[in-house]
């Protein structure tokens, strides 16, 4: 039985409560929000920000495996200008075969450039918008052997309050639960602003 079945009252004003924010007194109840109650829908949210593991990691791959593959094109073209075995055969072997190295590194490129274009939508269309935060959860994702962070917000749109689940790419906790953050919002893409 979790927190919520068992019935917790708000440590503030002693009302009911399932979900980490109490409705009543609205101060933090304390509930883990893996075990709280989705009071409003959640909205489809991408994130637009920019971290090591959306920027850093895959430029690593594009870098890597970019360089394998020009390698082994130029030293393909190399063996067979010098008249070592059959020079279109062996051309079109060593090709096909740095061809997967090729392929990693265009797809790693890719996503990004899809990152980049994400942020800088959301930062020349992008309109601030205040999200309360109610909670974090474990994402499906380990850094450095410890979870990474996905946060619970509350925003206002046209339809009513809505959920979004963003996935901050650290393992820090770094915003105070029943505090207000701003964020950029453009279609479904969100940013975190950071520098207000």
């Amino acid at each position: 039985m979790n927190d919520v079945q068992a019935g917790m009252t708000c440590k503030n004003c002693g009302a009911p409560v399932t979900s980490e924010i109490c409705p009543f007194c609205h101060c933090a109840t304390g509930i883990n929000t893996e075990q709280a109650n989705m009071e409003y829908p959640i909205l489809n949210c991408r994130s637009a920000g920019l971290s090591f593991w959306n920027m850093g990691f895959p430029l690593i791959f594009t870098v890597a495996f970019g360089i394998a593959s020009l390698m082994s094109i130029g030293f393909t073209f190399g063996m067979g200008s010098s008249g070592i075995g059959e020079a279109s055969g062996f051309a079109v072997m060593g090709v096909l075969m740095s061809l997967p190295f090729l392929v990693i590194s265009l797809g790693a490129l890719g996503f990004v450039i899809n990152q980049l274009v994400k942020y800088t939508s959301v930062k020349s269309k992008g309109t601030p918008i205040t999200a309360t935060v109610y909670g974090y959860m474990n994402d499906n994702f380990l850094i450095n052997g410890r979870p990474a962070q996905v946060v619970k917000l509350l925003i206002d749109t046209e339809n009513g309050k809505r959920f979004i689940l963003y996935k901050l790419g650290s393992i820090y906790q770094k915003y105070g639960v029943n505090t207000q953050i701003e964020l950029i919002m453009y279609n479904n893409i969100f940013m975190i602003n950071d520098k207000v």
